[in-house]
């Protein structure tokens, strides 16, 4: 099962001796970004189509969200979307991922993954949130490898609603706000700065 074997946040900062706090990760004057036309007429779209499944969410709401903030800044990162990530299967560190932005725009194969997105299970926020840090910690491991770098960042959605958090050493910092797709510009300005940190 690897990464969805984490239910609760506290399984992983127990399990990989993290510290975990809730805390503003981002400034209040956030930049608004405006949505594309094309991502404005794909969630009216999706909004006519039924949404019963998290396969159909992921399709019809995750996904295009998350190509706009690839087309936003394809000159920074790059989007995968269903890799696998594969760290230490006896930690649990392993399986196929939903989504990971990759720092380098020109990438074929995932590499240097720094932002990680997981669909919550069952509209089970906290599930979400635990399997999304579960990634975060096997894409800083992943990166130490590699690339290393100082911090990941990883979102947790039902859909309708994102959860932030943010990996430093072992530090795990978990937004004290959620954002909305009603909020759509919003949620699109929280990328932009977390893509101009990278």
């Amino acid at each position: 099962m690897g990464y969805s074997n984490y239910r609760k946040v506290k399984q992983v900062t127990e399990k990989f001796a993290l510290s975990a706090v809730r805390v503003p990760l981002f400034s209040a004057d956030i930049e608004a970004i405006a949505p594309s036309l094309w991502l404005t007429q794909s969630l009216v779209i999706a909004s006519a189509i039924p949404l019963t499944n998290e396969k159909a969410k992921s399709e019809r709401l995750i996904s295009p969200i998350l190509s706009e903030v690839h087309l936003l800044h394809k000159d920074k990162v790059t989007l995968f979307s269903g890799e696998e990530l594969s760290v230490s299967p006896e930690e649990d560190l392993n399986g196929a991922c939903d989504f990971f932005f990759a720092a380098n725009p020109n990438l074929y194969f995932l590499e240097a993954p720094v932002v990680a997105c997981v669909e919550a299970k069952d509209e089970d926020m906290e599930w979400g949130t635990a399997q999304v840090a579960a990634q975060m910690v096997a894409a800083q491991r992943y990166n130490k490898a590699g690339k290393p770098t100082p911090t990941v960042w990883g979102c947790a959605t039902t859909a309708g609603e994102w959860r932030f958090l943010k990996l430093t050493d072992k530090s795990l910092y978990i937004d004290e706000k959620s954002y909305y797709i009603d909020k759509l510009d919003l949620l699109l300005g929280v990328f932009h700065q977390i893509i101009e940190q990278i």
